[in-house]
């Protein structure tokens, strides 16, 4: 490992030679790196540090005969589940700075990302930090799978047998087994982000595909059998998801309200009536160190929550809500 780092560290700096050349050329003014391991615990094999790119930026611009290199932005994670840029302690010849009092010490403008999606040691997957509104009416999930297993039963009776099969590939009998594998998924389904991405990822794509290529592969009494199913079917499968997804968005719900209980009391009174997504985009926007928060906004609703922050006092001890959720979420 040791050899796998000192390798690193040679492309990184042959990389920041580069880099300098092109200042002297009169091309960049700045450069940076972007790395998801900086702030992580400085023994872990894919670790990276501060200072020893440091290190290589000096001894970049000093091969080149420049008195003082141009490294001069991070990129890195960090939210208040991991705030090891503000615990951390670096390796090489800063071992007693954070990775955020190194910075500052440097002039490194610190830009972080991922404020609002964290991955707890927790083993909880992706956590959003955020609100989540319920939304639908609460439904029973297991009627909704026994409707969707029946309406895929009489598919693979009635329907299936009609499909042409070329041998390779999804069987036409496989093409819908939803109430099967939701039956089986649904009790792993962490909250409302890993539901998503299943959702996402593997439902859509898959039913999509299919609702699509079936009308293509039947004809006569088959086609008039298929579409008066599907008309029965889609609404079914529709509300399942929608189930599953508002259990997802409970689970979701009671871990960001463990969260903002266990936060609220080192909140000034006046803001612990905020969103969650709000609080924690404070405490990083208040941390000395942190130069900028970059948070994805996909919505105007996203927007308006997010910008308010700015017009806030910085909270005056972020480093007491890093230890407090270090405390509770070990």
């Amino acid at each position: 490992m040791a050899e796998e780092r000192k390798k690193f560290y040679r492309r990184l700096g042959q990389a920041f030679a580069y880099f300098e050349s092109q200042v002297a050329a009169g091309r960049i003014r700045w450069y940076g790196v972007s790395s998801n391991t900086v702030t992580g615990d400085p023994a872990g094999a894919e670790s990276t540090s501060l200072s020893h790119m440091l290190v290589a930026a000096t001894n970049a611009a000093a091969s080149l005969g420049m008195p003082r290199h141009h490294f001069a932005v991070l990129q890195c994670p960090m939210n208040v589940f991991e705030a090891g840029a503000w615990t951390m302690r670096n390796t090489g010849t800063h071992q007693d700075q954070t990775l955020l009092q190194l910075a500052i010490q440097e002039q490194v403008v610190v830009l972080v990302n991922r404020p609002l999606n964290a991955m707890p040691r927790t083993g909880a997957g992706v956590l959003r930090l955020a609100d989540f509104p319920l939304e639908g009416d609460a439904v029973s999930i297991e009627e909704a799978l026994r409707a969707v297993g029946s309406l895929e039963e009489e598919y693979r009776s009635a329907l299936a047998p009609t499909i042409p099969y070329g041998g390779e590939g999804t069987k036409p009998a496989d093409f819908f087994n939803w109430g099967a594998e939701l039956a089986r998924i649904r009790p792993h389904i962490q909250g409302l982000e890993h539901w998503e991405q299943i959702e996402q990822q593997m439902i859509a794509p898959h039913v999509n595909q299919v609702l699509q290529a079936i009308p293509r592969l039947v004809s006569g009494a088959s086609a008039e059998q298929w579409e008066p199913w599907r008309d029965r079917y889609v609404p079914r499968l529709l509300a399942l998801l929608a189930g599953i997804r508002r259990e997802a968005t409970e689970k979701s719900h009671a871990l960001t309200e463990k969260i903002a209980a266990s936060i609220d009391p080192l909140l000034p009174a006046a803001r612990r009536k905020e969103s969650l997504s709000r609080k924690a985009l404070w405490v990083l926007s208040s941390t000395p160190g942190v130069t900028c928060v970059l948070n994805g906004m996909r919505t105007r609703r996203y927007v308006d929550d997010s910008i308010a922050v700015l017009g806030w006092e910085p909270l005056k001890e972020p480093g007491a809500i890093y230890e407090r959720i270090q405390e509770i979420y070990r």
